[in-house]
């Protein structure tokens, strides 16, 4: 049976700490494989059609009522309903899902730069505002342990990583 994961895949992986382990919005089914006690946590029904074992949520306040503290790895890759919004939208989306992680929980976050708002990117210095968001994301309750940090370099693409975001983060709950 092969599995075929993306280099950032690997590097979740290779990065995991024991224990369960969350996937929200990220369309983390595939990983099931890969990872011991995974519980893959999403927001659309659809998801249920062709991944029974998924745990459908409204929202987000509902991941942390399922399950208060329990994880010990969560992941959000790139996540769609994360995008569009600002730093203090960020932090409030990462607050609900600091509920359902246990203290030490490592966090693999990531976004794209071009979905964030609001920022000129012809003014402000790009890798400054990223790792000022990590600081901003430990005033909630963590620690960052590794920022990734990859923009275009003028080959005329957007970015270098459409599919799991190009600003990455690894996290540690320290609550």
């Amino acid at each position: 049976n092969n599995i075929y994961i993306t280099s950032y895949d690997q590097h979740i992986l290779d990065h995991l700490g024991p224990g369960p382990t969350a996937i929200f919005g990220s369309a983390g089914y595939y990983l099931e494989d890969c990872v011991d006690d995974l519980t893959v946590i999403e927001k659309d029904r659809i998801v249920e059609k062709f991944y029974p074992k998924a745990v459908i949520v409204n929202n987000r306040e509902d991941i942390g009522k399922l399950f208060p503290g329990r994880f010990k790895n969560f992941i959000v890759t790139n996540n769609r309903s994360d995008m569009w919004c600002d730093a203090q939208g960020l932090k409030a989306h990462i607050e609900k899902y600091r509920t359902a992680m246990a203290p030490g929980c490592l966090f693999f976050y990531s976004i794209r730069d071009t979905q964030f708002t609001p920022w000129n990117r012809l003014k402000i210095n790009h890798y400054k505002m990223f790792v000022d968001l990590a600081k901003q994301i430990e005033t909630v309750g963590f620690e960052c342990l590794q920022t990734q940090i990859d923009l275009a370099n003028g080959d005329g693409n957007e970015n270098p990583d459409t599919a799991n975001g190009n600003i990455r983060y690894i996290f540690k709950c320290i609550k």
